[in-house]
């Protein structure tokens, strides 16, 4: 008996914007940072505004090149589940642009941030003066600025080789983004650390680190693949991908960002034990500032926010259907679907490992469906069954066999 494995595609969506709800709030804080820049500026706080104002537009910026990483981590990997979502990581490089303009006018408030930025200091301060060819004002407009702008083309090369293919077809742009990615992550691994440098590392520019560009890039994984979940988890409870994402993309989702949580956990730890191990002064300095004027709470609280939270969250309902009873479409909710891949991002099979029931016969010959022809052939129900005596005579007998089921 044959069967027809083929797929109607699905009306395509158009184009895609967030619910007006999400749009509003998000011009409203932006509003109401705006507002609070300008107090403090107004109020003669400049340290304290262009402090803020610098890891606002870093991390902002962060999304954005965030968006081109992963697409290019996922031409390499090859990742055919996630090109039903690319439009979500395309549109946050969207904001390298603007965002890289407001983070080089960083520089501006130099001399509220940066004391290698005076003349006078650098010229008493040997340790400056021999960091002096590198930390400069010219260099770091420079060398920030050639970072943003490399990001910017190859952002705009892969998303228009992504465009290119939606209107001709082939694999010749996914050649050329495979191409292109692995060019990119070059070039990436390079400029996270100069911008990296710069901008942060540099204000206290008598510490340093070997692991620094490494620590900002577990951030930007982090709250980069939180953002793509938001995203189309919003987008997916907006009908707006219907036919394009589904649970099983959420549930991928959580599990990345469930590993982007123990891989920053991990880095952050390294970074402090290493610190502690050693018992250097010019390295202990980072986290005796930390712990000073107040910061010690929040320095204990954010492990326990970014790394010990997550492995606490509830899992999503999962309700076992009498075997007579259709399958509800739709399945959990898309949000609490992200929430339950954090909790038990480590397996796909928790609930028999938990020894509940099996799901009924129907449900488990679907799944052997999804499994792809070759393997599928090697796996169907009593396909290698044992053989077994018959209640009706001595005869031997075989487990009859479930027919194959289309993948619908």
């Amino acid at each position: 008996m044959s069967h027809d494995h083929s797929h109607a595609l699905p009306a395509a969506p158009g184009r895609l914007a967030l619910p007006g709800a999400v749009q509003g709030l998000a011009i409203a804080l932006v509003l109401v940072g705006g507002a609070a820049l300008g107090w403090a500026f107004a109020g003669g706080h400049a340290q304290l505004a262009w402090s803020a104002y610098l890891i606002g537009a870093f991390f902002a910026l962060g999304l954005g090149v965030f968006g081109a990483a992963w697409l290019a981590i996922l031409y390499l990997a090859r990742g055919a589940w996630s090109v039903t979502m690319r439009r979500i990581p395309e549109a946050m490089t969207a904001w390298l642009l603007p965002g890289g303009v407001l983070t080089l006018a960083v520089g501006l408030g130099a001399h509220s941030l940066y004391h290698w930025s005076h003349a006078d200091v650098v010229a008493k301060d040997a340790l400056l003066t021999h960091k002096a060819p590198f930390l400069n004002m010219t260099m770091f407009f420079a060398l920030v600025g050639a970072s943003l702008l490399l990001w910017v083309i190859f952002a705009a090369l892969l998303t228009g080789a992504s465009r290119r293919q939606d209107r001709e077809g082939g694999i010749g742009a996914s050649r050329t983004s495979r191409t292109l990615s692995a060019l990119f992550l070059v070039v990436f691994a390079l400029t996270i650390s100069i911008v990296s440098f710069y901008l942060l590392l540099s204000l206290d520019a008598h510490w340093f680190s070997t692991m620094f560009a490494v620590l900002v890039f577990t951030d930007v994984v982090q709250t980069g693949t939180a953002f793509v979940a938001v995203v189309a988890g919003l987008l997916v409870i907006a009908g707006r991908l219907k036919g394009f994402l589904n649970e099983n993309h959420l549930h991928s989702l959580g599990k990345m960002v469930f590993a982007s949580t123990g891989f920053w956990a991990y880095i952050y730890f390294c970074q402090h034990m290493l610190i502690w191990y050693a018992n250097l002064p010019e390295e202990t300095v980072y986290f005796l500032k930390r712990a000073d004027n107040g910061w010690l709470p929040y320095l204990l609280i954010l492990p326990l926010l970014k790394f010990v939270v997550p492995f606490l969250l509830p899992p999503a309902a999962r309700r076992q259907a009498p075997a007579e009873e259709a399958r509800p479409r739709g399945g959990p909710h898309p949000l609490r679907a992200v929430l339950g891949a954090l909790r038990h991002g480590r397996s796909g099979h928790g609930a028999r490992r938990r020894g509940r029931p099996r799901p009924p016969a129907a449900r488990r010959a679907r799944r052997h469906a999804r499994i792809p022809r070759p393997l599928h052939a090697r796996l169907r129900v009593g396909a290698c069954a044992p053989r077994l005596r018959s209640p009706e005579g001595p005869g031997p007998r075989r487990v009859p066999r479930l027919p194959l089921l289309s993948r619908r």
